[in-house]
């Protein structure tokens, strides 16, 4: 029997978390229980703020948004990426309320109480740094246990980085992070590069998503599209669209017939300070087979691309 999916999103809401928490909160099949935002495409401040803005927007500004992480676990200071998602955050959007209101929020409180009031049925959706997450299992692995299944958007398997030529985004923003979150979260799913990369909204999509805006919400997808992908211009010139990385493990999470293929593999992220930090590992040497048990984690190796923006479409034209 079907039920609607209760989920957590963590963020660094830029431009493509955007895009995936409007698909969510626009998603009759899934139920978002809270927003935990945090650095990564902007900062920490910033991407609370942004998420605040945006579920306001929808007039679901019941959701809880909860401060996330500042920086890596290893201290450093964070770099974010202005030129890709805009000095907000949001390409050429600026919410009207400054991000300083944010500035000394958090509270981990809130997300174990959510857990632990809906214990085996909250579905945690990935798709930023990994560092608020890791940080929730270290602080508290009984409750965490209570998760139901962990989707990440994250990592590249046999396909070059995007950050750097071994290594995506959000694994090399806070390595360390990933490796805990591969390690310790069971019932985990792997959104990563190989599949994102290929999910592309193009401009004439867009564009028809635009012609069917009736809210003020719906109204953000075309500005903010646009603005990424002028952006991906710069980046890979000619690229058709912008890939929908963030959007991808949305969906998957929203468990769509035949959208992905997946291998099950045990990963872990390189992260100690090298060449390869951020690359994700796992076994897909000729005669591997996949893996069961403790440390095994579910891997998206294909995409339907038609079943992708037959969906995406429905569910953003809505």
């Amino acid at each position: 029997m079907f039920s609607i999916k209760k989920i957590i999103l963590f963020s660094d809401t830029g431009i493509d978390d955007a895009i995936a928490l409007i698909y969510a909160l626009k998603n009759p099949d899934i139920d978002v229980m809270a927003v935990v935002s945090g650095f990564g495409n902007t900062d920490r401040n910033k991407s609370y703020r942004n998420a605040t803005y945006l579920l306001n927007l929808s007039g679901h500004g019941e959701i809880p948004v909860i401060a996330g992480s500042t920086r890596p676990l290893s201290g450093q200071e964070p770099e974010f990426f202005p030129d890709i998602h805009g000095v907000e955050g949001l390409g050429p959007l600026s919410p009207p309320v400054p991000e300083e209101r944010y500035r000394n929020k958090t509270n981990f409180s809130k997300l174990f109480q959510l857990i632990k009031s809906n214990p085996g049925e909250i579905t945690i959706v990935n798709v930023g740094r990994c560092t608020s997450l890791a940080i929730a299992w270290l602080l508290s692995p009984e409750i965490m246990n209570l998760v139901k299944e962990t989707y990440i958007m994250g990592g590249a398997f046999l396909v070059p980085g995007n950050v750097t030529e071994v290594a995506e985004a959000n694994f090399y923003g806070d390595a360390v992070a990933a490796d805990i979150v591969c390690r310790l979260s069971p019932n985990l799913t792997v959104i990563p590069l190989n599949v994102t990369r290929i999910a592309l909204l193009t401009p004439a999509q867009v564009d028809f998503i635009d012609s069917k805006a009736k809210t003020p919400l719906d109204q953000l997808i075309k500005p903010l599209l646009d603005f990424y992908y002028e952006a991906y211009q710069q980046l890979e010139p000619g690229i058709e669209g912008t890939p929908q990385h963030d959007l991808s493990a949305v969906m998957a999470a929203a468990c769509i017939d035949g959208l992905f293929t997946y291998e099950k593999r045990a990963i872990r992220v390189q992260h100690e300070e090298s060449y390869a930090n951020g690359l994700s590992i796992a076994d897909f040497r000729p005669g591997s087979i996949n893996c069961f048990g403790t440390g095994c984690s579910r891997i998206a190796v294909e995409i339907d691309e038609d079943i992708f923006l037959t969906n995406m479409l429905d569910i953003l034209t809505r």
